[in-house]
């Protein structure tokens, strides 16, 4: 402590050094006192934008006197003079009036907003700011991005995130070689813990419909949200209420009987704005490019604003997805051979069915107290259900080595879930000589539980002519029998839902703080508490657990375009209480122990052309210890069979850049190389290896350009491409001759992909062409009886209509 007083006490010193100039902040608010985001800010070579309610701070003090030149899309530009009497202390206070510019004229260049780059980040208040400033690396895609590679899902953009590689077709991702997702932590939606059926659901993925930007945050975010695995974790940001009338149609037709619409509307619904409301609804009916795989998608997705009164603001959203369709289990590598199988081969039954609801209710409520003094309380509350039927693989072959018949099971499953999320917290901004503060504290709440009345039936026999036989499938000869469902012979086995039912607490305190004009330091601790019972319900025993976890980083300005950080950070998964009680259905020796981990993180962030061009250079290292893993056995009573690692890293470099060269130039290009090693495990044969589903080297370019001139003005042109290398698959698959268990691994792929664009007065036609060679590629998986092929070639022709 005396070392960092005096650290701090040399740096406040040099600061007094420069005190003719001042650290400007405020906010910038529309003609009804709402803070405006995305606001773009200038004096002199010094560039920022305001945060989500508004805020900004420059991170170089101001020279006084100074010019502001203050721009964004849709307000009339506006330029300030400060002198020698402006009093920084008070914050500047800006107000812009919507510009008079007719739509169609913004849409002929290119929609309301053409630029690939997001420059600012509100991660549920717990931090606010330029993306710049946080010690941390965040690789995010825009809205505007998204529409351009018709991006329905949200795995649709996965190849675009630096550090972040597809391993399956579900809603599984590997993030710095790691897991995220329903298996292995949480996901975030506007910041707060999503619940099962959203964002966490891992067969389904969510669409992106009503997505502003998808972020995924590199590394343990534990000290922020709880339990979050180390690699980092997916936000996902929703779309806000508009301040004027826009209505957006969309329609696309494509590949594989794929047809989809899409509406996006909103605006004020009173004379003085008090009221904002945004709908976002989407379709999907498609055949996809799999046997017995056809699927419907629906989204409902309103969200209202009232602003009563100068500072209080109360948001609602309201969410409902439905599905009805199949689940794709993958393909089965047949006699060991990636491509003996015709990639559309299926192994479930015409009959099977899989549909899914969720509905999700959230509000937010922020009240300005003073200037500097705000309360924030958010809420979300989640129900998910499904309907099952499933004829699947047992995991298993019936004749290895040969793997040609497979061994089969029959799931039926009906269940419902609950989740309700609570986040509140306190922010407190205070300045004095040198270094100003942004202190936020606070309490989350989390419960998940599922009914009483959820139920999972699994046959692996049936009775045919009398007798009982095993389920298989002859991968040479398959037989499409449909099979009476009266003739299985069902397991015994407990009914329970999905997860463990928990409750879960968190108390944080953390400080956003600048010191001087370039220093810039987030200090944050959180305590973790988490409660969770038997997933019988039938039973009844709880277990406890709990952990300190600190954060620390650093930002520090070398000049107006480079930003050095670094941090170190702390990440906490628990296990339910299943895992502890009843490990042995698990197929452990002993109780399953909670998992921790670290990380390390350093790099640079720059800015090119005018700070339109935003880099990340990072430097990583994670340690994470008693790693849950799936063995891909199921037990004889119809459990999953896990086993935990000892010890496992992953380091590497990621490099990022998102934005636009010129106004008519945009790209988003990114690549990582990650080396991954498992140090300690129960499986002897193991140790050394990399972690499953983990490329040692990915990355993706996309370019677009836009002709600017008159002749062929509107029209633009697209390409891109992604790669990724070979990836140890999750599971053994056989032996040597002394027994070891031995791993293959996933053949590495490139993809290529391109588009045109045309614009003209409120329309927009779009053509990608994926995959245009046709690779035959796997994007993942477990072991040969569940292997993840990618899309084939296909076609996608979209109409949109803005007024």
């Amino acid at each position: 402590m005396r070392i960092f007083s005096t650290v701090v006490f040399l740096l406040l010193s040099i600061v007094g050094a420069y005190a003719q100039t001042v650290s400007l902040t405020g906010r910038v608010t529309g003609s009804q006192g709402n803070g405006l985001s995305a606001v773009t800010l200038r004096v002199d070579q010094y560039v920022t934008q305001t945060s989500t309610n508004g805020y900004f701070s420059f991170s170089e003090k101001v020279q006084l006197p100074a010019t502001i030149r203050v721009t964004a899309v849709g307000y009339a530009e506006q330029t300030i003079g400060l002198d020698s009497s402006f009093s920084a202390s008070e914050g500047l206070s800006i107000q812009l009036a919507p510009a008079d510019v007719a739509l169609e004229e913004v849409l002929v260049t290119g929609r309301r907003n053409n630029s690939y780059l997001v420059n600012t980040a509100e991660l549920g208040g717990k931090f606010s700011g330029i993306l710049k400033d946080l010690p941390q690396s965040v690789s995010l895609v825009s809205r505007e991005f998204m529409e351009d590679r018709q991006a329905f899902v949200i795995t649709d953009m996965v190849q675009d995130l630096a550090g972040v590689n597809q391993a399956s077709a579900y809603d599984d991702l590997t993030i710095r070689g790691f897991n995220s997702g329903y298996t292995s932590g949480l996901r975030l939606v506007n910041g707060m813990r999503s619940a099962y059926g959203y964002g966490t659901s891992f067969w389904r993925t969510p669409m992106t419909a009503n997505l502003e930007s998808i972020e995924v945050l590199k590394g343990p975010g534990a000290s922020l949200f709880g339990d979050i695995v180390p690699g980092g974790t997916v936000n996902l940001v929703t779309k806000r209420p508009l301040e004027e009338q826009k209505t957006s149609i969309g329609f696309a037709v494509g590949s594989f009987q794929t047809l989809r619409s899409t509406l996006d509307m909103g605006g004020p619904l009173d004379q003085d704005k008090k009221f904002l409301y945004r709908l976002n609804i989407a379709y999907e009916n498609s055949r996809t490019f799999r046997d017995n795989n056809q699927r419907k998608n629906i989204l409902v997705a309103p969200s209202f604003t009232f602003r009563p009164a100068e500072g209080t603001q109360i948001d609602v959203d309201l969410t409902y997805d439905d599905f009805d369709g199949f689940l794709d289990r993958g393909l089965v590598i047949r006699n060991n051979d990636f491509y003996a199988q015709d990639r559309a081969f299926n192994v479930n039954q015409p009959t099977d069915f899989y549909r899914s609801k969720f509905l999700s209710f959230s509000t937010r409520f922020s009240q300005h107290i003073t200037h500097d003094l705000s309360i924030h309380v958010n809420y979300m509350k989640s129900i998910y259900s499904e309907d099952l039927n499933e004829f699947r693989t047992l995991n298993t072959f019936a004749n290895p080595p040969q793997n040609t018949i497979m061994n089969m099971r029959f799931l039926s499953k009906n269940v419902k879930d609950y989740t309700d999320n609570l986040v509140s917290y306190l922010s407190y901004n205070f300045r004095r000589p040198g270094h100003d503060h942004r202190l936020v504290f606070g309490v989350d709440y989390a419960q998940y539980g599922g009914d009483r009345n959820n139920v999972q039936r699994e046959a692996r026999r049936r009775m045919l002519d009398g007798e009982e036989v095993p389920l298989t499938i002859d991968l040479e000869k398959p037989v499409r029998d449909v099979i009476d469902v009266g003739s299985y012979l069902w397991l015994d086995q407990a009914e329970f839902p999905f997860l463990n039912p928990y409750r879960s607490y968190g108390f944080y305190l953390q400080d956003q703080m600048t010191i001087g004009s370039r220093l810039h330091l987030i200090m944050g601790l959180r305590h973790e508490y988490y409660r969770s019972s038997s997933a019988d319900l039938a039973q009844s025993y709880e277990t406890t657990q709990h952990s300190w976890l600190p954060r620390f980083g650093l930002t520090y300005q070398i000049n107006h375009q480079m930003n050095y950080f670094a941090s170190y950070s702390q990440g906490y998964v628990p296990v339910g209480a299943d895992f502890i009680h009843n490990y042995e259905q698990y197929g452990a020796d002993r109780p399953f122990g909670a998992e921790r981990s670290f990380q390390v993180e350093t790099g640079l962030k720059t800015g090119f052309f005018d700070n339109q061009l935003q880099t990340e250079l990072s430097l990583f290292h994670i340690s994470r210890q008693n790693m849950m893993i799936a063995s891909g056995e199921i037990s004889d009573s119809g459990f999953p069979v896990y086993r935990q690692s000892g010890e496992v890293i992953s380091r590497g470099v990621e490099l990022d850049f998102r934005g636009q060269i010129t106004r008519e130039f945009q790209v988003m290009a990114n690549y990582s190389f990650n080396h991954t090693e498992v140090k300690a495990s129960s499986i002897a044969s193991e140790v050394g290896m990399p972690l499953a589903n983990a490329p040692k080297h990915m990355g993706g370019l996309w370019m677009k350009y836009v002709i600017p001139n008159a002749a062929l003005k509107g029209l633009g042109f697209g390409a891109g491409t992604n790669f990724v290398s070979g990836r140890r698959m999750e599971n053994p698959v056989t032996e040597d001759a002394d027994g070891n268990q031995l791993w293959d691994e996933w053949p590495a792929y490139q993809v290529w992909n391109a588009a045109v664009y045309y614009y003209l007065r409120g329309v927009r036609l779009t053509l990608n062409l994926n995959n245009i060679t046709d690779k035959y590629y796997y994007l993942g998986g477990f072991d040969y009886t569940r292997g993840f092929v990618g899309t084939p070639r296909n076609v996608m022709l979209s109409m949109g209509f803005s007024f």
